[in-house]
């Protein structure tokens, strides 16, 4: 800036200066010209009046010596010519036998004028400046011709010319200082004000300029501070409303993805990232339909933008690696008004509803299987009471049978309906109540009572492997069940061979594990075995006396203390339940 605005002032005074010295030149020779036949005219009628007062009236005598001597004091030419042009005297003795009656001045002098000419000399051949004054003597007319070559006045030109010459370098010099001065008092408040623009353009909004004048750049500077201060405080609020929402956005359950009319992805929370297993960090800018690939949504969306309204459905994403999820998709509009067609885009809403989904099929499972289950023992019960009520009562043999398998039957009723209560009891708590510190071996003693009979009346060996534990904070009467319920699972399905409890601690939990020799479970079956009423081998479970909500209680208390389970088993050969839990910190 500083370069253009000294190179524009050096060649406007280089202009103005060369114009100037050019003028004064030109006029200062003209006057200087002007004056000097000005003098010269006033000279010659000095000297035409000093003629009449030394006139010789017989036959012009004097008048030779009277012209050298006036051309010696005026340091003049000085010619005296007669009303005829013939030279009567020349101070330089060289116009002797020249006619100048039609010499221009000459003949201005005959008609009573005085005019001065420059010419040059056929003579000397020497440029003159000549002027004649005509002078009456008696009744005789001469003129006195003077004359001054332009030799003395190129002398006074050159001097004026050097003068001027210097006195305009000077002026340019000073005026280039000027220049330099100047451009950068201007250019260095403009560059001031540039450096700061591109320093906003970069991010940095509270940068402020010294104001050092009160002229228009000063005005311009306090107004760039008071603009870069405002632009400060409105970058920080659309930053932190952005923040806001992108928080929002990005807290929501959902996942939300925005696009425009040309299918570029505008925003995309983090959990559509998580939703559909996206790699890419940043998919803002990207093509819709290359980050989503499935075609259930394409229709989706293609349907809302063709008939401008909102679109709900299901749709299923498949997966062999994290299982298959099933969204409720939401495709609406985005405008900013009213009007339907003022289009901005479209925002895309993914609810997750694969768990709602498995809790329905649960529910409705459970509810298939809880009436199945009840059915069979109330239709045995009913159908024995009907036979007994039809006269087998008084066979004692019969009635006796017929009651022992009513009596099993309500048992086996009973204990479904009690672990139907239990399970509903435990899966309505977020923590266990009625809490307090037990010795997980005396606990595992009185389990041991229990369940011993059972296992030797089928010939198993129960060995009970026991390390200390620290007293577990817990509920009794949970702990027990889930111990309970392991063992017996194994008992039940174990043949013959043995059943080995053991538990030990392990720093920061304990460690309970049930090995048993029995049948196995089938791989495929290894993870649904902890869901309600859920059988391997459901005639052999029911012949077994399970309500098959057994393994289902245990989970749900394992989980009210933040345990973890793990299953390994090998059909025909046994099964391992490994529980870790957890002391409370």
């Amino acid at each position: 800036m500083q370069k253009k605005l000294f190179l524009s002032y050096v060649a406007m005074i280089l202009f103005i200066a060369f114009l100037i010295g050019f003028y004064s030149i030109k006029m200062n020779q003209n006057y200087y010209t002007q004056q000097y036949k000005t003098h010269l005219l006033k000279e010659g009628y000095i000297a035409a009046k000093n003629l009449k007062d030394t006139y010789d009236k017989e036959n012009f005598l004097g008048l030779d010596a009277f012209g050298k001597e006036l051309s010696k004091y005026l340091e003049l030419r000085v010619t005296i010519i007669d009303a005829s042009g013939n030279v009567l005297s020349d101070s330089e003795g060289k116009a002797y036998g020249v006619n100048h009656k039609n010499r221009e001045e000459v003949q201005a002098a005959l008609e009573g004028k005085s005019i001065v000419v420059n010419r040059k000399s056929e003579t000397t051949g020497v440029e003159y400046m000549y002027t004649a004054i005509p002078v009456t003597l008696d009744t005789k007319t001469i003129l006195l011709r003077f004359s001054v070559p332009m030799t003395q006045l190129d002398g006074i030109r050159k001097e004026m010319v050097i003068y001027v010459s210097f006195s305009t370098i000077i002026s340019i010099i000073v005026a280039f200082f000027c220049a330099y001065y100047l451009s950068k008092k201007i250019s260095e408040p403009l560059d001031d004000l540039t450096n700061a623009a591109v320093e906003v353009s970069q991010g940095k909004y509270d940068k402020k300029i010294p104001v050092a004048t009160n002229d228009q750049i000063g005005s311009l500077t306090k107004t760039f501070n008071k603009m870069s201060v405002k632009l400060n405080t409105t970058i920080h609020a659309l930053e932190t409303e952005n923040k806001k929402m992108e928080a929002i956005v990005n807290s929501m359950i959902n996942g939300v993805v925005a696009i425009d009319k040309k299918n570029k992805i505008l925003m995309m929370n983090d959990q559509c990232y998580k939703l559909f297993d996206i790699k890419f960090h940043y998919c803002t800018g990207l093509d819709f339909y290359d980050i989503f690939r499935n075609e259930d949504i394409y229709a989706l969306l293609e349907t809302s933008i063709a008939e401008k309204r909102n679109v709900v459905d299901i749709v299923t994403l498949k997966s062999h690696f994290n299982g298959d999820k099933i969204l409720r998709v939401y495709v609406t509009q985005i405008s900013c008004s009213n009007e339907k067609n003022d289009s901005l885009g479209t925002l895309l809403v993914f609810q997750d509803v694969t768990q709602i989904k498995k809790l329905e099929k649960m529910r409705s499972d459970f509810i298939s299987n809880v009436t199945h289950e009840l059915k069979t023992p109330l239709t045995s019960i009913m159908g024995f009471t009907d036979t007994l009520r039809s006269g087998a009562i008084h066979d004692s043999d019969a009635a006796e049978h017929f009651l022992e398998i009513i009596d099993i039957e309500t048992h086996r009723l009973y204990r479904l309906i009690q672990d139907i209560l239990s399970l509903s009891e435990i899966e309505t708590r977020k923590e266990d109540t009625n809490r307090q510190y037990e010795s997980i071996e005396n606990i595992l003693q009185y389990v041991e009572g229990l369940l011993r009979p059972q296992a030797e009346e089928k010939g198993l060996q129960l060995n009970m492997n026991i390390e200390p534990i620290p007293p577990y904070f817990c509920n009794r009467d949970k702990i027990s069940q889930m111990f309970i319920n392991l063992i017996e699972n194994a008992i039940k399905y174990t043949e013959k061979g043995s059943i080995t409890v053991s538990c030990k601690n392990q720093g920061d939990c304990f460690l309970f594990q049930v090995k048993d020799t029995g049948i196995g479970i089938p791989q495929e079956s290894i993870e649904r075995i902890f869901e309600r009423f859920y059988r391997v081998d459901k005639g052999r479970s029911r012949k077994a006396g399970g309500t098959g909500l057994g393994l289902s209680i245990v989970k749900h208390i394992m989980l009210l203390y933040g345990g973890k389970v793990s299953v390994e088993s090998k059909e025909g050969e046994g099964t391992t339940f490994t529980i870790t839990m957890p002391y409370e910190t």
